[in-house]
């Protein structure tokens, strides 16, 4: 971060003000650069630009779209809609969350989520939890079939059910194990 605000201080020939998730106050700057915080501790801008937002757009998660939308309509509160600037970088430009936005019709983006979230056996079609810990193992082992288990990655996995009370009772069912277990159901980043 601190590289692309130095070039971006000698282009625009101003004090450039950073702001990452560990920044404890907000610079006093006429310009701003920043991880996704900066979205967050501001209250207005002139413009806000996404530099690779393919980084949002593609990354594995099957939240990513909304996440990525809500990222953008962010940048829109800030901007204050039509009277600013949002320039976004990216290789896909056709991708259906930057339609949603330009549009400024999130349905554009819901009804092509909705039909892949569906052949992929994804919410809201099915349940999906995250189980992660040293023991996640041992307890995902002990699920009933109900309940298929997608992993592991390292010490998480995925587990799926027709819906939640499948999920629940089948999680409420089962042993807790000794070691450390982390049950999140519905995960925001999975």
């Amino acid at each position: 971060m601190s590289r692309v605000a130095e070039e971006l201080e000698a282009l625009v020939g101003a004090p450039v003000g950073e702001i990452t998730s560990q920044t404890a106050t907000t610079p006093v700057t006429p310009v701003v650069v920043g991880t996704e915080a900066a979205l967050h501790r501001l209250d207005a801008a002139d413009a806000v630009a996404f530099l690779d937002f393919d980084q949002e757009l593609l990354v594995p998660r099957f939240r990513a779209g909304e996440h990525a939308l809500a990222l953008l309509a962010r940048a829109g509160r800030l901007v204050g809609g039509r009277r600013g600037t949002i320039l976004v970088q990216t290789r896909v430009p056709d991708h259906e969350v930057l339609d949603a936005a330009v549009h400024a019709d999130p349905g554009r983006l819901t009804t092509a989520e909705l039909a892949r979230r569906e052949a992929l056996r994804l919410p809201p079609y099915t349940a999906l939890a995250e189980v992660s810990g040293s023991d996640a193992a041992t307890m995902v082992a002990s699920l009933p079939p109900s309940v298929e288990s997608l992993g592991p990655d390292g010490d998480r996995w995925l587990v799926r059910a027709p819906d939640h009370t499948i999920l629940c009772d089948a999680l409420a069912s089962v042993t807790r194990p000794r070691g450390r277990v982390r049950v999140v159901v519905d995960p925001a980043r999975a």
